[in-house]
């Protein structure tokens, strides 16, 4: 946009995207509407800013004001983007400014995203190397996309040297960013009658323009993925943005080859691992309405889209929706705010969907579509239980090595899924008992085994093992106790020592190679797969036949309201991914518990019937979704302090009421990254008159900034 100047000085009320709450005065001779991103200073620091008013008179200050810093080619967000923020600022209580610097996490998002094409303008043999010949050569002629190959086998140093010499010079490079959606090129594979029925069904709800959020429910192997990849289309043909959420950016690379080959175009990927580089060309092409389908991670549904027509959220009951480290947010949750303010469709995809999912859906809060039949012929899988009680004591027990041995001999893939990293949970002296624990943390350091580490899974410390105790002194007497991923695959490396095997965990995932991986699962040259559950979140492996659970046991032993929820969502997932051919799968639970009264609803394979139990458990004890949880936890280095605070803040809390609180009480693990930490827990209908009286009562006040605090809202641990 071209710069407007006024001949006099404007003042505007700028947002910044800082953890702050409120606007601060610039001022400026250029002329911004509302909404305008702009650059401005704060303590010599340059930081983005949104403008939120505007003044043609000076306000009454008490303090110098400051210009914006000069600005020729801005952006701005219209008022549902700012509505959305603000909305997402007071339902989380986190300060106007930090909501906002999660759609412009960085400030050079603002800046113009220059690419160079380079022109030889004199073609000279003096004083050149051979190499510098060779590379005029090349470049000379070639596209722009056949220089950017060129220019990466070349330093900085080297191209700069030959532009001071004034042979080749650098000019703007326009690219096309539109990708344009070419019908003849889209190949979707052919709907079943369900699937269409169910396409159709959705399509109607949309065409009525409610906005309504709709709960795509189907079975494991159903096809969801077919139905929504059409929803998509739909949204294209209608020159719509689309964005689709997935829980892990493993899934990522399976979901991009399946949208290529339907698309035939590749999305653009919005996660962690994507460099500030290339956000920035994306946050600028989705700002300006030139990128069609963004596949991302949670943060993604901050992307400030322009012509945003659906939100696709899927495995929609996924727990890494959920940001734990502040600023706590829910992506789903905000997805589904985000899309009545914006006036976008949104389908949130399950087979295992949460509570509160299944229950909006029940109240005809979410409209319902479901898909019941498994795609093509395949099966739904038998689940098995292996009694440990015949075989204590052992890891894996003899009837489950039997029969991975049957099933290998017969061709078949297996996977193992053990929940837990590492080798060992407990390293322990037997003369002593002392146990090795975290410095920083009140939890055990887990062995490694693989790079030979005592490590914490909270805060990253690790040291390596010594054979002396601490304690009481004794040399070679440590012990460990329990087991992980790592000592899971050693066993199984012993009883099948010429076997393709593979460990999968989120400390072993390498996502550089991670295709590769995937390849060799779905082509069956990998036999057996022992994965922590980040392998039973979507992924597709047509020859996976049986799947065996070692410690489901352990799963229970939780605090967590939703422990029961969590688990038969990740056993009824990890079934999914066997049966995808006409062959029914198997599914083998090693248990000492074989009356556990869960274990009889996951080998019932009753979805709706185990929900049903949970959501009257869950009403009983008024627990969600029958009402709201707002956590409350104070961190500190003073332990006393932490303690004689809390329970101020609770007299203070005491005098409301629409709330129920409990606590305070040291959290389960008290000490974390060398802090203390309190809880306190509120039960309320009223989500949003709890945080107006938390900025009643003035929290930061009562802290005297000798604590922290976090606000979890709708928390999901309870740690």
């Amino acid at each position: 946009m071209d710069k407007i100047e006024s001949t006099k000085k404007i003042y505007y009320d700028v947002l910044p995207a800082y953890n702050i709450d409120t606007a601060l005065t610039y001022s400026s001779n250029q002329i911004f509407k509302l909404g305008s991103l702009v650059k401005i200073s704060i303590r010599k620091k340059i930081f983005t800013g949104c403008i939120l008013n505007i003044y043609q008179y000076k306000p009454k200050t008490n303090f110098k004001v400051k210009d914006i810093e000069e600005s020729h080619n801005y952006f701005y967000l219209d008022k549902k983007k700012i509505d959305f923020l603000k909305w997402v600022s007071e339902y989380n209580f986190i300060s106007f400014g930090l909501a906002l610097k999660l759609m412009i996490s960085n400030v050079k998002f603002l800046e113009p995203n220059v690419v160079y094409k380079y022109i030889v303008r004199r073609n000279l043999d003096i004083n050149l190397t051979n190499k510098q010949k060779i590379f005029i050569k090349e470049i000379k002629g070639a596209s722009f996309e056949e220089q950017k190959n060129i220019l990466s086998d070349y330093s900085k140093s080297f191209i700069n040297n030959i532009i001071d010499k004034n042979i080749i010079e650098k000019k703007v490079y326009k690219e096309k960013k539109n990708i344009r959606l070419d019908l003849q090129k889209v190949k979707l594979k052919k709907l079943s009658l369900q699937q269409d029925a169910v396409y159709n069904k959705i399509l109607e709800k949309i065409n009525k323009k409610k906005y309504k959020p709709i709960f795509l429910d189907g079975v494991t192997g159903s096809g969801k993925t077919e139905v929504y990849f059409k929803l998509i289309k739909h949204f294209l043909v209608n020159k719509k943005q689309v964005l689709v959420l997935i829980p892990e950016i493993a899934l990522s690379k399976q979901w991009i080859s399946r949208f290529y080959n339907a698309f035939k175009f590749y999305p653009l990927v919005w996660n962690s691992k994507v460099t500030q580089s290339k956000k920035k060309k994306i946050w600028q092409d989705i700002i300006e309405g030139k990128i069609n389908v963004v596949v991302g991670a949670r943060s993604a549904i901050f992307l400030p889209f322009s012509k945003l027509g659906i939100i696709i959220i899927d495995e929609e009951n996924d727990i890494s929706y959920k940001q734990e480290e502040n600023p706590i947010y829910n992506a789903r949750d905000m997805a589904v705010v985000k899309s009545k303010i914006n006036l976008s469709d949104i389908v949130l995809v399950s087979a295992t969907p949460s509570l509160e999912t299944y229950n909006n859906s029940k109240n005809k809060k979410y409209d319902y579509c479901k898909l019941t039949n498994r795609f093509g012929s395949a099966k739904n899988p038998k689940v098995f239980l292996i009694d440990m009680k015949l075989d204590k004591k052992r890891l894996i027990s003899k009837q489950t090595i039997a029969i991975i041995k049957e099933k290998i001999n017969k061709g078949k893939q297996i996977l193992i899924l053990i929940n837990k990293r590492g080798y060992a949970p407990i390293t322990i002296c037997s003369n002593c008992g002392h146990r090795e624990t975290c410095k920083k943390c009140d939890i055990n350091l887990v062995y490694h085994k693989k790079n030979n580490k005592l490590i914490c899974h909270h805060c990253g410390y690790l040291v390596e093992p010594k054979s002396l105790c601490i304690n009481c002194g004794e040399s070679d007497k440590k012990i460990r106790l329990g087991y992980g991923i790592e000592k899971v695959t050693e066993e199984i490396k012993k009883a099948f020592n010429n076997i393709n095997i593979i460990s999968l965990s989120s400390d072993s995932i390498d996502y550089s190679t991670f295709q590769n991986v995937l390849e060799d699962i779905e082509n069956a040259n990998t036999k057996i797969i022992i994965g922590t559950q980040i392998i039973s979140k979507g992924f597709n492996f047509l020859n996976l036949s049986s799947i065996f659970i070692l410690d489901f046991d352990l799963w229970s032993y939780n605090t967590d309201i939703r422990t029961n929820e969590k688990i038969f969502q990740l056993i009824h997932q990890v079934s999914g991914r066997t049966s995808r051919k006409s062959e029914t799968g198997e599914v083998f639970i090693q248990t000492y518990d074989t009356n556990n009264s869960l274990l009889k609803y996951i080998v019932s394979g009753n979805r709706d019937k185990f929900y049903e139990s949970e959501l009257f458990l869950r009403k009983k004890t008024l627990l969600p979704p029958y009402c709201k949880l707002i956590a409350i936890i104070l961190i500190g280095k003073n332990k006393n302090y932490l303690k004689t605070v809390s329970f101020t803040l609770k007299d203070r809390l005491s005098n409301f009421n629409d709330f129920t609180l409990l606590g305070p009480i040291p959290a389960p693990i008290e000490y974390i990254k060398n802090e203390y930490r309190y809880r306190m827990l509120i039960k309320t209908n009223h989500a949003f008159r709890v945080q107006k009286i938390f900025k009643i009562i003035n929290l930061s006040k009562i802290l005297k900034n000798k604590a922290k605090i976090k606000i979890d809202i709708d928390p999901l641990s309870f740690f």
